[in-house]
């Protein structure tokens, strides 16, 4: 195990006078630590460094690298050194410069450390950096950051003072993700490098999120909807919609997927035989910082799931198909490339909800609405939790749970007089 040790910066341990190997006597030692211009020290004895800066020095190992600091005295060097030995053993040793690094220093770090994650949980990564974390703490040493700075930059968040570049206040959730996700997770990235001690992000309280409101289309507006894309036209008149998008909108709106997974379907994904879908992957961003979308791993492993094939989407789906290659996308855009739904969303669904005349009210419409459509739908037809989350592909029940929790409790008049029903037969 590494073991600091202490150096003399002013007297060779040992060198040649005359002819003879000679080592400082204790009387020299003595003489120079009175006045080194003074004392009687042979030239050979003496460093480089001999009579500038502090004479002691500790060295010691840790962290693959050797590291040197200066002291006055042998004293104070002999306690400093029992301290180094004694936190290396513990595995309580911290760079004394990690905590000088400043937090942009560490950023590229921390990010470097996230292998394997999405190139789009990247680029929000980044985003939220520059616009929340680095404008606060960005220029300040990691060791200087303590909870109080933390503290006042949530509050500053939280009332307003801090404000997006559009001039709105950010969201709770926003806050939330800065705080946690990045803030915190690298002052804890550098707690586990031992360049600081503690994060000073620990019990730090972020303001609390509402609940996630989820807004989903009728059965009446899905269907205007879809009548609506396939029948879209130009500003100019011309015919631009395509039996395609009607179907595309059935389809979302009657299977659940998300709008990524469904841009990834391959037409052998589509099994007429055994009357399922598979959906095994989604489109996600290529790199980093650029816009270009591949077939990628699903959000979570149970997000790969085996959907039932609807009825009514049968005979569309296999006319799509149709002498069509296994591997080609099964969705595809009006230049036969697979569906980018960034771009479907503005050229087909926000013109569809024009066209169809639907008035959002207080809800919030989005093409993810049609994956709450179906969720709503399923749970007003007796779909229990746990039957409800595979579908989806959530991870646990819990994520399902929290999200339909009102569509849910909706149930629980049916529920009781459901209960009530069977108990006036019972009894007669």
């Amino acid at each position: 195990m590494a073991k600091a040790w202490i150096q003399d910066r002013w007297l060779r341990s040992k060198a040649v006078v005359d002819g003879v190997e000679t080592v400082p006597t204790a009387a020299m030692r003595r003489q120079v630590a009175a006045n080194p211009d003074a004392a009687d020290v042979p030239a050979a004895l003496r460093t480089v460094d001999y009579g500038r800066g502090m004479r002691w020095q500790v060295c010691w190992r840790a962290d693959g690298r050797q590291h040197r600091e200066s002291l006055p005295t042998r004293e104070a060097a002999e306690v400093r050194a029992a301290e180094l030995n004694d936190d290396i053993r513990s595995g309580r040793y911290i760079d004394p410069k990690g905590g000088r690094r400043t937090l942009d220093e560490v950023f590229p770090l921390w990010l470097a450390d996230h292998t394997g994650v999405r190139p789009s949980t990247i680029d929000s990564y980044v985003r939220r950096y520059k616009s929340m974390v680095g404008p606060r703490f960005g220029s300040t040493r990691i060791g200087d950051i303590d909870k109080a700075a933390v503290k006042q930059w949530v509050r500053d968040l939280d009332t307003g003072a801090i404000v997006t570049g559009n001039d709105r206040p950010y969201a709770k959730g926003e806050i939330r993700t800065a705080v946690s996700r990045i803030l915190g997770s690298m002052m804890r990235f550098a707690v586990e490098n031992r360049w600081i001690t503690t994060d000073p992000t620990h019990g730090v309280h972020t303001p609390r999120v509402p609940a996630q409101r989820v807004d989903a289309f009728t059965m009446d507006e899905v269907l205007a909807l879809a009548d609506a894309a396939g029948k879209l036209r130009t500003p100019t008149g011309r015919p631009c919609g395509r039996p395609m998008d009607r179907l595309l909108v059935l389809f979302l709106a009657s299977t659940g997927v998300r709008p990524g997974e469904m841009a990834a379907l391959d037409v052998r994904d589509v099994d007429f035989e055994h009357g399922r879908i598979n959906v095994t992957k989604t489109m996600t961003k290529a790199e980093a910082g650029h816009y270009r979308y591949v077939q990628g791993e699903p959000k979570t492993p149970k997000a790969r799931r085996r959907l039932p094939l609807p009825r009514h989407l049968r005979d569309g789906l296999r006319c799509l198909c149709e002498g069509r290659d296994g591997g080609g996308p099964l969705f595809t855009s009006p230049r036969g490339e697979r569906i980018i739904y960034q771009q479907w969303r503005h050229r087909v669904f926000r013109p569809a909800m024009a066209a169809a005349g639907i008035d959002p009210g207080d809800r919030t419409l989005t093409m993810y609405s049609l994956r709450h459509t179906y969720a709503s739908i399923a749970i007003a037809n007796g779909a229990d939790v746990k039957t409800l989350q595979e579908l989806m592909g959530h991870e646990d029940a819990t994520v399902t749970l929290n999200t339909y929790a009102a569509a849910f409790a909706d149930r629980r008049v049916e529920v009781t007089d459901a209960v009530s029903d069977a108990f006036a037969m019972a009894l007669g």
